[in-house]
């Protein structure tokens, strides 16, 4: 089934006040709760979700509004589908939404507390997202990091020209852009690169994080029924908690080596050195067991999500030759990388809305793209699959040639 623009927006708003909206849901309900579809004892609506429950979704609020009910397992669930209403909700609610339930897969990490996306809102969580905020985010930092988006984005070209070279084979498009975005969220806080584009090496990092998303991903009985939750069913916790305990042991290792080259200097020279910074406060913020929350947080939300993003976008111009060609010609005109990005949501859409410009431009001016043998712009597979982040269910590969 072919996914639109609109259906791919509504989708990721959707999943996300599913999640926001469970707990608030056993407040607003006190009254006769919204319509919506009639579910069966104990189970409720969850068969009826399907592996596509997004989809599902779009087709109730046609049937029943922008505002459903829904019964989860045993959680009563408020849907909300609509611009307007979601507004409204987040203006007059903002305070109860915050405080949202944590899923098994999130607080099977070391202090999940600690976390930006999944913290109580206390004045804690405020002061960690005003820090965050203010040393990355603003529009003067992105400035100052220009250079370093250019250079990652350079690597990733070159990556690819060595792939043109020395091999026929397509281009993983998704993976190709997952270990840039890694590596340039690793240069921003850490001053390094944590994966290798060109080899099969130093590749455990990038493993873990995709593990980490992927088991994400998976509804999980136990945040259904949170009785059985300590049983773990299906196996999620049991898989997801050494990968958070690796990537903490790596952070460990990091920081390690940072109090040690900061006994010889100490000019603060990236995110890292911002936040071990704030240890010798008088009242400090942030401390050596609740930054590795915040700096996996980092890589969780800023990395996945523009490789996703950037490969459906790439997808969408094969599907459309013309348009793919009309773009090329306009960056050959002038090669413009700044997004507009002026309100924002997630602390790091200004960063975001920077890159995924620069990304998508680099590739349609570098490269002639081609789909495999087989392949053509009607058949081109754009099947999505439900998880954190609205992937292809079968990954664009593409066939690059050098631009004359």
């Amino acid at each position: 089934m072919e996914i639109s623009p609109i259906l791919f927006c509504i989708s990721i708003f959707t999943f996300s006040i599913i999640c926001t909206m469970r707990w608030f849901s056993s407040r607003m309900l006190a009254g006769k709760p919204p319509p919506g579809p009639p579910g069966l004892p104990i189970i409720g609506n969850l068969l009826q979700l399907g592996n596509k429950p997004h989809q599902t979704m779009l087709k109730y609020s046609q049937n029943y509004g922008p505002v459903i009910s829904l019964k989860i397992g045993s959680v009563t669930t408020v849907v909300v589908s609509s611009p307007e209403m979601s507004k409204q909700l987040l203006r007059k609610n903002e305070k109860f939404l915050l405080s949202r339930p944590v899923p098994v897969a999130v607080s099977a990490q070391p202090n999940p507390e600690a976390t930006i996306g999944w913290g109580a809102a206390d004045q804690w969580w405020n002061s960690r997202r005003r820090v965050m905020n203010a040393h990355l985010f603003t529009s003067q930092k992105l400035d100052s990091i220009e250079e370093l988006m250019h250079k990652k984005v350079g690597e990733l070209i070159s990556h690819i020209n060595r792939r043109c070279v020395s091999e026929s084979t397509p281009v993983d498009i998704g993976q190709s852009v997952f270990g840039t975005s890694l590596n340039l969220i690793s240069n921003i806080i850490f001053s390094v690169d944590m994966i290798d584009l060109d080899s099969g090496l130093a590749q455990e990092f990038k493993n873990l994080v995709e593990t980490i998303m992927e088991e994400a991903g998976k509804p999980n009985i136990s945040d259904f029924f949170p009785v059985l939750q300590r049983f773990d069913l299906q196996g999620i916790r049991k898989r997801i908690k050494p990968c958070y305990t690796r990537l903490h042991q790596i952070f460990d290792d990091i920081i390690d080596k940072r109090l040690q080259s900061r006994a010889m200097s100490s000019n603060p020279c990236d995110f890292l050195d911002v936040l071990i910074d704030e240890f010798g406060n008088d009242e400090p913020i942030f401390n050596r067991v609740n930054i590795k929350p915040l700096i996996l947080d980092l890589f969780i939300a800023g990395s996945d999500t523009s490789a996703v993003t950037i490969e459906w976008a790439m997808t969408e111009l094969l599907r459309n030759p013309e348009m793919l060609q009309k773009l090329q010609n306009e960056v050959d005109e002038k090669f413009d990388w700044k997004g507009p990005a002026k309100r924002i949501i997630c602390p790091g859409m200004p960063l975001a809305m920077r890159m995924l410009p620069l990304v998508v431009g680099s590739l349609v001016r570098n490269f002639d793209w081609k789909l495999p043998e087989g392949t053509t712009s009607e058949n081109i597979d754009m099947e999505e699959q439900f998880g954190v982040t609205m992937r292809k269910a079968i990954p664009l590969l593409l066939v690059p040639t050098i631009k004359e």
